[in-house]
């Protein structure tokens, strides 16, 4: 029986999962229980220091000590989580969310940052995850088996395509119908998600869609989109189907009569297809500007197809991937932003603007692996673009990162320039991937590099 209370349990769990990936939020009840845990951790040391003396009776003190410290620890904890747990589930406890306008952005809305919502909403994500069996697809394998599929050799067409505005376009009587057409949520799940949808509505003005940047609703799309995914799938001549959030890729094989159609017969027959699920049945709308078909039945020249931050490239059936255009540019603006933030502050702060520069170049041109992560995920110009074969077009980046340094000559001091060259010179795109180079950060320094191209 899936537990879906929103109890002192269910919230240590939560507390356990989220102090693994080392990202959790610096709360005024979580203080004491940080503490605690310094002093744990500086007891550990001590009993390691004492281990190379062999001092026996010390030791066994301070294990004492330890254990007295974990008891501390947890009663603390468990107290402070059952503070929260009554907190949320009186009738009165309600979530109200936030809108916040970026510019260049579709609106993003969060919740007030307080312990009882971090946890609540956590566990509304656990309990639609688990209840409907929903989650993300994984990009990389995707990737993969797109890549594989494209070089195969075989005849074939590939729709490419994605929802136009689609957070802001699920329609909320279908989808309520999946959240309360059955018993799968318990009453208080779902009055909190009623509650959620209503605010959106209201901060919106839309009476369709669901809030960006809330964590459950990345849940709810996944859960709207599964009939929709399922009806595609069993379509006739459909081989191959995924989708990444809103992403959509589609590979068909003709039948022996239609691979003799016209391209714009067997573009408008399979995109028609697709059009009648999204759009007629589900009420969403294709994006025309992203919606691209390309005919593979024939042997041809310069096939492209643009999907997940990659350019597939197929001439004469053979396949080359490269990084698509839109992610090129994305390293290119992070380039010049970081130059232009240097600019602004080395008059005031050259050294600290100076060093900060060249970590942030650094970070671009090399990988690195992310800190307190039990998953050790690795990121980096490699890491995060491992499926390029062909990384010769990552010269276009080394070329935008010289301009850049040479620019830095007409503005500033001569021999700041000289010394910054220097250092910058030593970077590059190519052999950051090609040799897989890595760089390490701590969470602190990951935090100040990136606030430069946050929210671009």
């Amino acid at each position: 029986m899936l537990d879906q209370s929103f109890s002192v349990n269910n919230f240590r769990k939560i507390f356990d999962i989220e102090n693994r990936k080392g990202i959790f939020p610096k709360y005024d009840f979580l203080n004491e229980v940080r503490e605690i845990t310094k002093e744990i951790k500086q007891c550990n040391v001590e009993i390691n220091d004492k281990k190379k003396y062999i001092k026996t009776s010390d030791i066994e003190e301070l294990r004492k000590k330890k254990d007295e410290l974990l008891v501390k620890k947890e009663n603390v904890l468990t107290s402070e989580l059952q503070n929260l747990s009554e907190k949320v589930t009186t009738s009165s406890y309600n979530i109200d969310l936030k809108i916040l306008n970026i510019p260049n952005s579709k609106p993003i809305y969060t919740v007030e940052k307080l312990p009882e919502h971090f946890f609540v909403m956590k566990q509304l994500q656990y309990n639609v995850s688990k209840a409907f069996g929903v989650k993300q697809s994984n990009r990389n394998n995707i990737v993969s088996q797109v890549k594989i599929l494209l070089s195969d050799g075989f005849p074939k067409c590939v729709l490419r395509t994605d929802i136009e505005d689609f957070y802001e376009s699920i329609p909320h009587d279908k989808l309520f119908e999946r959240i309360f057409g059955d018993n799968l949520l318990t009453p208080l799940s779902k009055k909190l998600l009623k509650h959620i949808i209503d605010q959106y509505k209201l901060l919106s003005g839309n009476v369709k869609g669901i809030p960006r940047g809330i964590g459950v609703s990345a849940y709810l799309s996944e859960l709207y989109m599964r009939n929709i995914d399922n009806a595609i799938m069993s379509l006739k001549g459909v081989t191959y189907y995924a989708r990444y959030v809103d992403d959509i890729i589609i590979i068909f094989t003709p039948s022996t009569s239609e691979k003799d159609c016209f391209s714009e017969v067997l573009e408008d027959h399979y995109i028609g297809m697709i059009k009648e699920i999204i759009e007629t049945k589900y009420n969403l709308l294709l994006n025309k500007s992203k919606t691209v078909f390309q005919d593979m039945t024939k042997k041809q020249d310069n096939k492209q197809i643009n999907y997940l931050g990659y350019m597939f490239m197929v001439h004469n059936f053979k396949l080359t991937v490269w990084l698509s255009s839109k992610k090129m540019d994305k390293y290119k603006n992070r380039i010049v932003l970081a130059f232009k933030a240097f600019l602004s502050r080395y008059n005031v702060t050259e050294k600290k603007s100076r060093r900060l520069l060249l970590k942030r170049i650094r970070f671009l041109t090399t990988n690195t692996r992310l800190k307190n992560n039990k998953d050790n995920i690795m990121v980096g110009i490699y890491f995060s673009n491992r499926h390029l074969d062909d990384h010769s077009h990552i010269k276009e980046l080394d070329d935008t990162l010289k301009e850049q340094i040479k620019k830095l000559s007409t503005t500033i001091n001569k021999d700041i320039y000289d010394k910054i060259k220097g250092q910058l010179i030593k970077y590059s795109f190519q052999n950051g991937f090609k040799e897989k180079k890595f760089s390490p950060f701590t969470t602190k320094e990951l935090t100040e590099i990136v606030k430069v191209w946050q929210n671009v």
